[in-house]
């Protein structure tokens, strides 16, 4: 597994860990029990260990659930037409039963669960992200993407974020041991307190807040947690130990992480690359999305050729249509002998055009950025491809080709 990479020359790249979607990654003391990399069309929801840490559940969107080690399967939804995909599946705290949301909140038990609401008859403002259920098992918070927290049975509410204006959409809420407390997560790794839960540390106004953050856990003696990006970059903050990490490929990014026992072990899945957003144009186009960090190459019948991580500046170019104007195989950035290939300019900024292009070199004679940091913001405004994917792009547009611009 990738550790603190050393610096690679221009066009040379450190190779993924793995990019095979359904791999279980362990690191710590976590043992590989086995995985979904054979499962043709797997789209990752959710990873939950056991009890005992000596196995885990998978859970995909469409409702199915694996299990492997000593995780035992009480039930799914395989049979049934869900009309919202499964978001998260959580375990009771006897082991014996597991819940399974929606993102339309709709909640399914198995085992010993128990069902003490759902929000399927609620117009939601944002999707359900997240179910956490109170320690004792007698009730659940269930969590919109829009800092929404709804309590059910004996879990209370303590609080949300519902009224306010988020950077970055909510992604998960850790409840302390007690249930007195929670902390709501967001996908730039900013962390909010409420009740009892303490701050340990974030990654909002930070330099390396620009890895998107899919995933968090909180340890067991609540006194820490771990936030992980969608490159497998693993963060920790008060007594959560780091114990490895990942350099995901863009076609098998992780999607979920779940802690062994203790806290001396945890897993990684990787999971199918998003396909091309919807409300994202139409006709044969490039989808730049600055949110996921993402370009997207899709032909004139919706074929997507490209998937690409990319590093790019926040919030820069503003989302809207645009169209390729100039391609240069060669060019300069006008200062520090900052030189590119293979840009693709799309718009302007305050004093010079926006486009995709490679990595760039500096003066030195040295890339600007690791590979393995694509995925996340790196740029002063441009956006930058690996050399090949460059390349692919350069020759993929025409003068006059749409660019797609989303959050």
């Amino acid at each position: 597994m990738a550790n603190a990479a050393d610096w690679l020359e221009p066009g040379v790249y450190q190779s993924a860990d793995s990019n095979v979607s359904g791999e279980v990654h362990a690191f710590g003391d976590a043992s590989d029990f086995g995985n979904l990399a054979s499962e043709s069309d797997f789209d990752l929801a959710a990873l939950t260990s056991t009890r005992t840490g000596d196995g885990y559940w998978i859970a995909s969107k469409d409702g199915r659930v694996f299990h492997f080690g000593d995780a035992i399967h009480r039930g799914d939804l395989r049979s049934i037409s869900l009309d919202s995909p499964v978001v998260d599946l959580a375990v009771t705290s006897d082991g014996n039963g597991y819940w399974l949301v929606t993102s339309r909140g709709v909640v399914y038990a198995f085992g010993t669960a128990l069902w003490r609401g759902s929000l399927g008859h609620v117009s939601l403002q944002a999707p359900v992200v997240d179910l956490e259920p109170f320690p004792s098992g007698t009730g659940y918070w269930l969590t919109a993407a829009d800092g929404g927290v709804f309590a059910f049975g004996e879990a209370r509410y303590l609080g949300g974020l519902g009224n306010r204006s988020l950077y970055r959409p909510i992604i998960d809420l850790l409840s302390t041991t007690d249930g007195s407390g929670y902390l709501l997560i967001s996908a730039d790794g900013s962390v909010h307190t409420f009740g009892s839960a303490r701050f340990r540390g974030s990654l909002a106004n930070n330099g390396v807040s620009s890895s998107r953050i899919v995933a968090a856990e909180r340890t067991p003696d609540d006194r820490g947690y771990w936030l992980v990006s969608q490159r497998g970059k693993v963060f920790t903050f008060g007594s959560a130990a780091h114990l490895g990490q990942m350099n995901a490929h863009e076609l098998a990014p992780v999607a979920a992480f779940a802690v062994r026992g203790a806290g001396m072990g945890y897993w990684m899945t990787t999971s199918s690359p998003p396909p091309s957003p919807p409300d994202s144009g139409s006709g044969r186009r490039a989808i730049f999305s600055n949110q996921r960090h993402r370009v997207w190459l899709v032909e004139s019948d919706g074929e997507v050729i490209g998937n690409f991580f990319v590093s790019a500046r926040a919030d820069k170019p503003q989302p809207g249509i645009y169209e390729v104007f100039s391609k240069s195989r060669h060019t300069i950035a006008g200062h520090d002998d900052i030189r590119m290939e293979y840009m693709v300019r799309f718009t302007w900024g305050v004093e010079q055009a926006i486009g995709f292009h490679n990595i760039p070199i500096d003066g030195f004679g040295e890339a600007m950025q690791m590979e393995s940091q694509l995925g996340s913001y790196r740029s002063e405004g441009c956006i930058r491809l690996r050399d090949d994917q460059a390349a692919q792009l350069y020759a993929w547009t025409k003068v006059g080709t749409q660019v797609v611009v989303i959050d």
